[in-house]
């Protein structure tokens, strides 16, 4: 065991040997209602009594301070800390504007508030007033940013509890589980809704044949959104055999400094070959022969098409035609359908570019007629 270096006791100051070796001195005053705290490294002094003696004066000189009214507490606010979590832990423009959404329904109104003086039952009763009209999904990501700004406390060797770990979820609102399937009549409904909506302009028409094209290529190949709208004509290899694949090596997405670009795909999996069904290749030939751009899912001006701005123009269409559909539903569709037509697991992972064959699995969802025959084909042990 290291011995300390300081042999004298001085009130409120500890010596703390770190397992690196490293000696230091720690003031900690909990006085006249503030908290302050300091670590004083010894080997910054030419010796033990010099570290020493400068502790006590800074200790002394916070005393009165303290006593005399005037503020020195050296914890940051909640305020302070949250927009620390982006320094510590960056994050993509899109998921930073969803944290400051969860920040400013429930969080902010502690913003001010002192982090060593907030307590559990401030979290709490910000879970219990967000739980009113949110899910317990919704619920468990507005904690996971409460939790966020304690480890930014933590990164800057603020020593508090964290007060996360004494909470409860409250009861919330119901789950409302989103449909994952889309039956081919409504598909086709959708489709034919979408070639005919916007098409009073050439933009409108060029935006919903563009998507058509797009929701073709999700639907045979179960690509993910980000991926389709990145592809150039660079990824399609269409060959008279067997062997066409499209190229699966990027995506459009938001960054750190930028609300969208092409980047990497999601995992390292997710880049991949996938190959081109028999019945897409002419779509996708018609589709190489219309694009205006490189980029062949690009808006009509070449830009990289928002996946949100797509994403609403879909859910637009939708909601005309009473089709409850979204871009994803595609993706599950081809997950459940290689599924029950007998498809391996790995190779369904390898064609969705999941990271493990569990989630392809997940993926897959049972349909009524499925459960009714599993049920019946049971055999009793």
């Amino acid at each position: 065991m290291t011995k300390k270096m300081i042999k004298k006791k001085e009130k409120y100051i500890t010596e703390r040997v770190s397992k690196a070796g490293t000696h230091s001195l720690q003031i900690t005053l909990r006085v006249h209602g503030q908290i302050f705290m300091k670590s004083i490294k010894i080997e910054d002094f030419d010796t033990p009594k010099q570290a020493l003696e400068f502790a006590v004066k800074l200790r002394d000189e916070k005393l009165v301070e303290m006593s005399n009214g005037y503020t020195v507490s050296n914890f940051h606010t909640v305020g302070e800390l949250y927009e620390k979590t982006f320094e510590f832990f960056p994050v993509r423009l899109k998921t930073r504007k969803r944290h400051n959404t969860f920040y400013n329904h429930g969080i902010s109104v502690y913003g001010d508030v002192s982090i060593e003086k907030l307590t559990a039952g401030d979290i709490q009763a910000s879970l219990n007033k967000y739980a009113r009209t949110h899910t317990r999904a919704q619920v468990n990501h507005f904690l996971a940013v409460w939790r966020l700004i304690y480890k930014a406390a933590f990164m800057m060797n603020i020593s508090i509890p964290d007060r996360t770990l004494q909470v409860k979820i409250p009861e919330c609102q119901p789950d409302n589980p989103k449909k994952k399937e889309i039956t081919s009549e409504d598909l086709q409904k959708f489709c034919e809704a979408l070639l005919e909506y916007n098409s009073a302009s050439v933009t409108g028409r060029y935006e919903s044949q563009c998507i058509w094209y797009a929701v073709q290529v999700m639907k045979y190949c179960g690509l993910r959104p980000a991926e389709c709208f990145a592809l150039t004509k660079d990824d399609i290899h269409i060959t008279p055999g067997s062997g066409s694949f499209i190229s699966v090596n990027k995506a459009a997405h938001s960054t750190i400094t930028s609300h969208l670009e092409i980047g990497a795909t999601k995992t390292a999996k997710s880049v991949r070959n996938v190959p081109i069904p028999e019945d897409l290749k002419p779509i996708l030939k018609d589709c190489m022969e219309w694009t205006k751009h490189d980029i062949i899912f690009a808006d009509f001006h070449g830009n990289l098409q928002q996946i949100d701005y797509v994403s609403n123009y879909v859910h637009l269409v939708a909601k005309k035609t009473k089709v409850q559909f979204n871009l994803y539903m595609l993706r599950h569709q081809l997950s459940t359908d290689l599924f029950t037509s007998g498809t391996p697991a790995n190779i369904i992972r390898d064609i969705m570019g999941h990271e493990s064959a569990s989630m392809s699995l997940d993926y897959a969802v049972s349909n009524e007629n499925d459960r009714i025959q599993a049920v019946n084909n049971r055999r009793f042990s």
